[in-house]
């Protein structure tokens, strides 16, 4: 399991969309613009399906997910790599409902998204381009 470090948490903190990505079990790409996306801990990232359909018809026959973070100002972007477990109740479900309910009241969240990050890639040009954080 990869962990966030505080440069990627900044630009995670910074960014208002972000490109997720994921594919069908026959590996049909799908990537979709997520706006409640937040890091949850060390290891892993919240995001909020308040709309999600193909995304969470992949997540539930192919858990692997791709999410990509850039910032301009700080020349930086990273590339977060990780397995989705979706809940509907719970603690984590409750968690992200009180978050979105906090921003955009009439939103109603289906599910919280947990991603358990595997890897992090540095995507910014120059000599760390491509490698693993």
């Amino acid at each position: 399991m990869a962990k966030l470090n505080s440069e990627v948490k900044n630009v995670i903190a910074k960014q208002g969309v972000f490109p997720m990505a994921t594919a069908s079990k026959d590996g049909l790409p799908n990537v979709v613009p997520m706006t409640f996306v937040k890091v949850y801990d060390d290891e892993h990232l919240l995001i909020v399906d308040n709309f999600m359909e193909k995304s969470k018809d992949n997540l539930i026959n192919n858990p692997y997910v791709a999410i990509c973070v850039w910032s301009m100002e700080d020349k930086q972007a990273y590339q977060i790599k990780g397995k989705a477990a979706i809940h509907t109740s719970g603690q984590i479900f409750d968690e992200a409902v009180a978050w979105v309910k906090r921003e955009m009241p009439v939103l109603q969240p289906k599910s919280a998204v947990l991603i358990e990050i595997t890897n992090i890639y540095v995507c910014q040009p120059g000599d760390n381009l491509g490698k693993e954080l």
